[in-house]
């Protein structure tokens, strides 16, 4: 019987929902490297009788966990790294925002959303006083800057804006929060054969390492532990994980 070439080059899109279905289950980008670690806990009865090595072996595997090196810096990836919850910010109009001020040239004063700069921005002093753009502030994307000499003083300014949609990301407050992983995978090394892998309930770890400022394209770490699903059961049926692949 002829040996039959079962190389793998592994690709695909990896998806993920809350463990309670709560939200679509949905993908998590571009991903370079997703693998598995298993720790094995093992016992040893040494071999008294002479001779060494063992009499008996009994090993267990004590704990699974899972690495996702996924490049996509979406609010949900970063959220997951964060162990964060993410919300959107509407489109809204925002009127007299106050923000305290130093009246310091190079002062910048950061609004509380991402301001549109296609749309009218108005910054007042703290008595209401219109104050005037690339003379007094310069804006940036994500507030004004004070200038030197301008009238922005050290009692504080109130600004009028539209928001960009967008998202915010609250870090470390989902702590407890379980998730269901799906991989829709194929083998490049065999004309793109499929293959599936279902994790059934895992738990992300914060993240150890998040670069904002690179010069090479960054990265997101996701690591994460694999649980027992109690939901699962049956002879023969694993609690952690399901692999299917196409023959």
């Amino acid at each position: 019987m002829s040996q039959v070439d079962r190389s793998f080059i592994g690709a695909g899109s990896i998806h993920i929902q809350p463990y309670d279905q709560s939200a679509p289950l949905l993908p998590v980008g571009n991903v370079s490297e997703f693998t598995f670690s298993f720790e094995e806990e093992k016992k040893e009865l040494k071999n008294y009788l002479g001779g060494g090595g063992n009499r008996n072996v009994v090993s267990r595997i004590s704990g699974i966990t899972g690495s996702i090196t996924a490049h996509d810096f979406t609010a949900q990836n970063i959220a997951l790294a964060l162990r964060a919850s993410v919300s959107e910010i509407g489109a809204g109009a925002v009127t007299d925002e106050p923000h305290a001020s130093h009246g310091i040239a190079d002062e910048l004063i950061p609004f509380d959303k991402l301001p549109d700069l296609s749309q009218t921005i108005t910054v007042n002093d703290s008595l209401s006083n219109p104050l005037t753009e690339n003379v007094d502030y310069e804006l940036t994307k994500s507030g004004v800057r004070v200038l030197d000499g301008g009238a922005i003083n050290d009692q504080g300014i109130t600004v009028s804006y539209t928001p960009l949609v967008a998202n915010a990301v609250q870090a470390l407050v989902e702590s407890g929060k379980e998730f269901a992983l799906f991989m829709e995978g194929l083998n490049d090394a065999q004309e793109g054969l499929p293959f599936s892998i279902r994790v059934h309930r895992v738990k992300f770890s914060p993240v150890q390492n998040l670069g904002f400022i690179s010069e090479d394209f960054a990265s997101i770490p996701l690591a994460m532990d694999i649980l027992a699903d109690p939901t699962i059961s049956g002879a023969g049926l694993s609690p952690f994980m399901r692999l299917d692949l196409a023959q």
